[in-house]
């Protein structure tokens, strides 16, 4: 991978405000409102290398439900999970393992049908903790919380290559991160360029020293910027510290990002949201960076604690779910957080996670009674199934439940189980939803055309079941491209040119909102190589302008042919 020379560049202004908000907290139930100012600020830093090291450890294949992803000797820890977008293996896995039962490094697994797990990859930051999942169009991303030993490190991970960044940002008296998020999404770069390395942001807490700052329990947010590798940490000040725990969304239908944070008042525990638009760049031309719109914060208060935060949004609608003193609870919006209610999931139950499935359908997990359990809704969180059973073994409590992923349209997971002598890690598929995968693209456009000119082509695909889809186009000559989400069915028009003469098989296949990849479909075109080509070159540009050159026009009509 590129090595990158370490160089913190402080961006923030000398009064340390970059974008101002003031945001009211609304009242749940029998609260106080109040006003807190609250200022969100950033810092930039470069990326360097990720330590690793190749491992081995045995595996094997299970038949009952729920697969063993881990094998090991002692407890494994705080797994996570994602599935793959295209590639050999399809699903991947980060896992805290030890084979000494005292130090803990994350360990990546692979897998290519769920069933059968092996090991690829140790990342040697000892006893780091929480490790989270997710994917893009482009592969599987992780992270996981810094080590006591490096605590101001940020690692990002791609599993399809076993390799990942790291940002320090200790030099900045920045470190202590704990309990990392990392939402993904398929958005182009700040310069238009594709941004197959813009994976997404990541949300965590951590200690904030910066310039004479103090602040214990910090929320931050982190994200890339540009394909150098330069990196940015946010974070938001006021009545925001002692924040602990965290749950975080992308809504890949608006690009905005929330992240959630419980937070220690000092009476009680109450939610701090924070939302982002990560469909948007902001260029700062003094310290040459780049940066999402910060929207708003706001707070969540309640008489009683609210902890153990968790959210899942698509289109506007947010479902973020909590641990209500002894309950699970819901807040959902169907506006972006602009307002929200709150509704009873479970009583007497723990840790939730929240997901969204194809067709909309809000998946829960919890424990309760040392069980896995699991509602559905199919109204973004208003009204809850009955509970089902995902794994009536002993679940051990680690502050998490389970976690989860949305994969094609349904809903992964793993899970810490004590079915064994020790702690292992094991994996089920959760939900699964009903998801067509679009039809192949129609592709249109000239058939032939001459070396050094740009040609448009129109793209359009079919879903059947009406979702979003982006469309991956091949050019036949070593580019490609890769489109937004545009409706099924809608017309998009590319163009490209060929440096050289030959034959070229354009190809494009369609993948729904969900991941579901569909057909591939071809169209090829001539750059032909003989001296009638200059004539379909000039022939096009007249017929683009006739009334420019009528009597050229004429004399080739007539007379070159």
């Amino acid at each position: 991978m590129k090595k990158y020379i370490f160089l913190a560049i402080v961006i923030a202004i000398a009064s340390g405000l970059v974008i101002t908000s003031t945001a009211i907290s609304i009242p749940i139930i029998k609260t106080t409102p109040e006003n807190f100012e609250i200022n969100a600020q950033c810092l930039s830093v470069q990326s360097k290398p990720l330590p690793k090291k190749t491992c081995e450890i045995n595996t094997q294949h299970l038949s009952f439900a729920g697969t063993q992803v881990t094998f090991g000797d002692f407890d494994e820890y705080h797994g996570s999970v994602a599935g793959a977008p295209n590639g050999e293996y399809y699903y991947y896995a980060l896992v805290e393992y030890t084979e000494d039962d005292s130090i803990w490094h994350p360990v990546l697994f692979r897998s290519i049908d769920s069933s059968v797990w092996e090991s690829q990859v140790e990342f040697l930051y000892d006893n780091s903790e929480y490790t989270d999942f997710d994917q893009n169009a482009y592969g599987t991303y992780a992270t996981f919380g810094a080590p006591p030993n490096s605590d101001g490190i940020i690692p990002v991970i791609q599993g399809e290559i076993g390799d990942g960044s790291v940002w320090d940002f200790s030099p900045n008296n920045i470190y202590g991160f704990l309990n990392n998020r990392i939402d993904c999404y398929t958005f182009e770069g700040p310069d238009g360029d594709p941004g197959n390395w813009n994976w997404g942001g990541l949300a965590f807490v951590g200690y904030n020293g910066f310039q004479g700052l103090d602040i214990e329990g910090c929320p931050f947010i982190f994200y890339q910027y540009s394909d150098a590798g330069g990196g940015i940490i946010g974070w938001v000040t006021g009545d925001t510290e002692g924040c602990e725990h965290v749950g975080s969304a992308m809504d890949l239908v608006t690009n905005m990002h929330y992240a959630v944070y419980d937070r220690n008042t000092g009476e009680n525990y109450e939610l701090l949201v924070r939302k982002d638009d990560f469909g948007s760049w902001t260029y700062n031309s003094q310290q040459d960076f780049w940066t999402h719109n910060y929207k708003y914060s706001k707070h969540i208060t309640d008489t009683v604690d609210l902890m153990y935060p968790c959210c899942a949004a698509y289109n506007d609608h947010v479902i973020i779910g909590c641990q209500k003193d002894d309950d699970i609870v819901v807040y959902y919006s169907s506006n972006g957080m602009s307002s929200y209610s709150e509704t009873l999931v479970e009583e007497a139950a723990y840790y939730p996670e929240v997901a969204i499935a194809a067709g909309g359908i809000t998946i829960i997990t919890y424990i309760k009674d040392n069980v896995l359990y699991y509602r559905t809704s199919e109204n973004y969180g208003i009204s809850w199934s009955d509970a089902e059973v995902v794994s009536d073994s002993q679940i051990n409590l680690n502050n998490r439940a389970a976690n989860l992923d949305e994969y094609k349209g349904s809903i992964i997971g793993v899970w810490e189980d004590t079915r064994g002598d020790n702690i292992d890690i094991y994996y089920d598929l959760i939900l699964e939803a009903q998801n067509d995968q679009p039809q192949a693209p129609d592709i249109t456009g000239p058939s032939e055309g001459v070396p050094e000119t740009f040609y448009d082509y129109v793209f359009s695909a079919v879903d059947p079941n009406d979702d979003k889809v982006r469309i991956a186009i091949n050019w036949g000559d070593g580019k490609s491209d890769l489109t937004g989400l545009i409706d099924s069915g809608e017309a998009i028009i590319l163009n490209h040119t060929w440096s050289e003469r030959g034959e070229y098989i354009i190809t494009a296949s369609a993948q729904d909102f969900w991941g579901e990849q569909g057909p591939e479909a071809s169209f090829t075109v001539t750059i032909p190589r003989n001296k009638g080509a200059a004539n379909i070159f000039i022939l096009q540009l007249l017929n683009r302008f006739p009334n420019v050159f009528p009597i050229i026009q004429k004399l080739l009509k007539f007379g070159l042919n």
